[in-house]
């Protein structure tokens, strides 16, 4: 196995290949500032929200910014992740800010019924309800699907998304018009 020594943010690393191996444990921790590996010396970043939310920041970097530079960058997108992709180290926490207002602001996120085609919405304001509410179909445009990423899947898509490419992971959890319940198509 390939290793190679790294000093960033003064502390020494012991890293794998550039992505998709694990390298260290860590635990979660809302605000912890993360590196995401896209490459070879290509980098994006994120900060962790609440379990498992992970708000990844515009911006492909071959030089590692200050923190105070990425603390500044606007929200690409937030996505749960699985647990594993901190805690076995497949991106390593390089710093600890109080977490941004938008990063820990919880979405409303759509759910889809892959028997019936049935449109939910999915927040914590449901929770009452399992956290969902059946929608209409002009309420859940433009928000993300309920579904949690493994660390590749959203490497994939920031690099999709720079490259002005979509992205195969996003695009099947994209809603599948075709079996919407005609009750809750209210767009034509």
């Amino acid at each position: 196995m390939f290793h190679m020594r790294c000093i960033r943010y003064g502390q020494k690393i012991n890293l794998r290949a550039q992505r998709g191996l694990p390298t260290k444990r860590q635990r979660w921790q809302a605000g912890a500032l993360v590196e995401i590996p896209l490459g070879e010396n290509c980098w994006a970043y994120g900060q962790l929200g609440e379990e498992y939310v992970v708000a990844v920041f515009e911006g492909c970097f071959s030089v590692p910014p200050s923190i105070e530079d990425i603390i500044h960058l606007p929200i690409l997108f937030k996505s749960f992740v699985y647990q594993d992709v901190i805690s076995k180290g497949y991106w390593l926490k390089i710093g600890r800010v109080e977490p941004r207002s938008d990063v820990l602001h919880e979405e409303y996120r759509f759910m889809q019924d892959t028997n019936t085609g049935a449109l939910s919405l999915y927040h914590s304001e449901f929770e009452d309800q399992n956290w969902k509410q059946p929608a209409l179909l002009s309420e859940c445009l433009g928000l993300e699907c309920v579904a949690v990423w493994e660390a590749g899947h959203v490497e994939d898509r920031i690099i999709a998304t720079r490259d002005g490419r979509k992205c195969k992971w996003a695009s099947s959890l994209a809603i599948d018009l075709s079996t919407v319940p005609a009750h809750q198509n209210d767009v034509h």
